[in-house]
């Protein structure tokens, strides 16, 4: 019977591992964490859910969908889209819609027709050149590099152009909404087609998901190990031999790694790579009243110490006990830092925050906060990235029997139905018989089409 190690119960893991697992192959999974799901789990407080952020479940890829729809079964519900951004001191429905103009000051009207006029050109490849080129200065100053300052800690002029293009990308979801320039921009804000995207979702968060996976892949006598660690790897020649847990060894006939690949770097001795992620800091926000916002999830751009909070009950009713409420806070940090250190300094400024901008209706409507730190959120797109991660994959080829997957596996800034995509194609090439270091996703620049 084949074997297969994987590290990371992310949904590309537990995809790979589920498919596998169906078809004979003995399946082991170790997890840090001591719930499965990766970045796409779930947190439980009593009869309060929240995810990591916004999660849901929207493909245009068939083949995925059929996949969430056999996997979740009953448990999926089927919801609408509705997302939204603060500028102006108001908030707006996003994409952005007609109402955002009679916000706007009228001096930033001006400058806006100007850009539209007047198209400034930017050489090279960074993200201030990419949305200078496409949106203007004026948009650029007033919001993508004050957002991305808070939101990253770097200018978009340190940044690469597929990092804008990814976020986008990610944000939109729907393609109909897609703006590529001012002139879009301008047409779909004056004249918005309908845009009625709908979402799958499980009643209780969707981590319910990488739950469904799991019981799959334990079903078939498969092996889960939650909240233990690699501590180590054993690799000889140009193979990985064994991974160490808890201080077990584990054999390694085939091993796919989809924890980060700056941490596998570490245990083989690959050196001088200068990729990095960025971390997060969710506060989960019990409230004694509804949520004044019914986005699902909201951007905001201004100076509130947080760059997005989610709303799970507008997700889903069964997110919260009747009569509760709750929101999930965003502060993105460096894993390290005083804000990964001791989140709870920033807690008042959260919570006055949220209460300033008119999203809570006072710091008094906070029943209990609940921090959670999660590592490793986001890679960072440097101008240079590209060079770093093909320097990176070329070194980590050399081992035969190694496949990297999953947004922190491959420093893919995607969409988790873009990790279940990449899983299932994954899993049909190993049952193909193809060598593990020789399988690529194939489609990982997914916003390539708009370059």
């Amino acid at each position: 019977m084949p074997s297969v190690t994987i590290v990371g119960a992310g949904v590309a893991g537990l995809t790979i591992g589920y498919q596998l697992s169906e078809r004979g192959y003995r399946v082991t999974v170790v997890e840090r964490e001591t719930r499965v799901g990766g970045l796409s789990r779930s947190w439980h407080y009593g009869d309060f859910h929240f995810d990591i952020g916004p999660h849901r479940f929207h493909t245009e890829n068939p083949r995925v969908g059929s996949f969430v729809q056999a996997v979740l079964g009953n448990e999926a519900i089927e919801i609408p889209r509705r997302s939204g951004v603060r500028m102006f001191g108001k908030f707006h429905e996003w994409p952005l819609r007609p109402s955002i103009l009679v916000s706007m000051p009228p001096m930033l009207m001006v400058r806006g027709a100007r850009d539209l006029l007047l198209r400034e050109r930017m050489a090279g490849e960074s993200f201030e050149a990419d949305v200078v080129n496409k949106y203007g200065r004026t948009l650029y100053n007033i919001f993508f590099k004050p957002y991305t300052e808070k939101f990253l800690f770097h200018s978009p002029a340190e940044l690469h152009r597929d990092w804008g293009r990814a976020g986008v990308n990610r944000a939109v979801i729907d393609k109909r909404a897609a703006a590529d320039n001012l002139w879009t921009l301008l047409r779909n804000t004056l004249m918005p087609k309908p845009v009625e995207t709908t979402f799958l979702y499980p009643p209780t968060g969707v981590g319910r998901f990488a739950e469904k996976l799991t019981e799959g892949i334990l079903g078939r006598g498969g092996r889960v190990i939650l909240g233990e660690a690699v501590s180590s790897v054993e690799a000889i020649d140009r193979r990985i031999e064994a991974i160490q847990v808890a201080g077990e060894r584990i054999p390694c006939e085939n091993l796919v790694w989809t924890a980060p690949l700056t941490n596998l770097n570490r245990f083989v001795g690959i050196d001088g790579i200068t990729l990095g992620f960025l971390s997060t800091i969710f506060y989960n926000l019990i409230l004694d009243e509804p949520l004044r916002l019914d986005y699902q999830w909201t951007y905001f751009g201004g100076d509130e110490v947080f760059s997005r909070i989610s709303a799970p009950l507008a997700f889903a009713r069964t997110m919260a006990p009747e009569g509760k409420s709750s929101a999930c806070v965003e502060l993105t940090c460096r894993q390290g830092d005083e804000r990964w250190q001791h989140p709870e300094r920033w807690t008042d400024q959260v919570v006055r925050d949220l209460a300033a901008s008119r999203a809570i209706g006072g710091v008094d409507r906070v029943r209990d906060v609940h921090i959670e730190r999660v590592p490793n959120t986001y890679p960072i797109y440097t101008l240079d990235y590209n060079a770093q991660l093909t320097k990176n994959l070329r070194a980590l080829g050399r081992y035969t029997n190694l496949l990297l997957a999953g947004r922190c596996g491959r420093f893919w800034y995607n969409n988790m139905d873009h990790s279940i995509g990449q899983g299932l194609t994954m899993a049909e090439k190993i049952l193909q018989g193809d060598r593990l270091s020789e399988i690529d996703s194939g489609d990982r620049e997914f916003w390539a089409e708009k370059a």
